[in-house]
């Protein structure tokens, strides 16, 4: 049989999205590793099942797997791609949609211009702050991107490090990677993001995984980093979000009496085609 499938685009991240609301098959791992070459597949990081509820209050559910064919868990780059396409194909007819994700039921809004609104747990925020050393904050040329000579600390879907800089483009972020990598109590997982304020209403982000490197499409420190910068009030409630490698923007608004924050972000159906199974 032939399955219809939708190549999208969102936030940096590239999906196969599966409608399993319209048509039916069983998707097995070794069907999406095929999927996901890009030179012989369709070509993907992430694929995205579209399936019927199980609970009768929410719209429709959401399973993720990786080119690997395992389930993973959903980043928001997930929600905005499969929201819009299932507003854009009808499958619902209402702006607001309850997802069931995988360990979440979420509140979604599609707006007009397709972006999509997803809520999101404020972070934890640690009290200690990781100082850096002199070899880096008074090495040659450091005052053309230092900002703070001290890094944050936040919990957020993991352990994330908030740097706030003066240039984006100088800042020597394997070497800043390294030291924390050093530092017994900074978690293996944990990412760093440089974080640059160019006005009070945008931020751009440059985010680095300890022990891998640059990050370059949507990841949770992108909320984190939002998230600190709203905290200290540096910016507005409501601020934009530039990714440093210029392929995606989002807004994050954070209202003060607000318990969750809101993430915007835009995807894009690249293209609609057919696979057989």
């Amino acid at each position: 049989m032939l399955l219809r499938f939708t190549k999208m685009h969102g936030l940096g991240n590239d999906l196969m999205v599966l409608d399993l609301i319209s048509q039916h098959a069983y998707i097995q791992p070794q069907q999406i590793r095929a999927w996901s070459d890009r030179r012989f597949g369709v070509g993907f990081q992430r694929l995205a099942l579209i399936e019927v509820p199980r609970h009768p209050d929410d719209d429709f559910s959401c399973r993720m797997f990786n080119a690997e064919g395992i389930e993973i868990d959903w980043l928001i780059s997930d929600l905005c791609c499969v929201a819009r396409l299932v507003a854009d194909k009808r499958l619902i007819s209402k702006a607001q949609m309850r997802v069931a994700m995988r360990h979440a039921v979420l509140d979604v809004q599609v707006h007009l211009d397709g972006s999509v609104s997803v809520p999101v747990a404020p972070p934890e925020f640690n009290a200690e702050r990781i100082v850096l050393p002199n070899s880096l904050t008074q090495q040659q040329g450091s005052q053309a991107w230092l900002l703070e000579n001290s890094v944050s600390m936040l919990s957020m879907d993991g352990s994330h490090a908030v740097l706030l800089v003066k240039d984006l483009s100088a800042v020597p972020m394997a070497a800043l990677a390294a030291y924390l990598e050093q530092q017994p109590r900074i978690a293996a997982n944990t990412t760093l993001s440089a974080v640059q304020v160019h006005d009070a209403s945008t931020i751009e982000v440059l985010t680095w995984q300890l022990g891998e490197g640059a990050i370059d499409g949507f990841h949770p420190s992108l909320c984190a980093s939002a998230a600190s910068v709203i905290k200290q009030d540096k910016v507005n409630r409501r601020v934009r979000l530039e990714f440093a490698n210029g392929q995606a923007k989002a807004w994050m608004q954070w209202l003060a009496n607000d318990q969750n924050m809101y993430l915007t972000g835009a995807s894009t159906r690249v293209y609609e085609g057919q696979i057989r199974i």
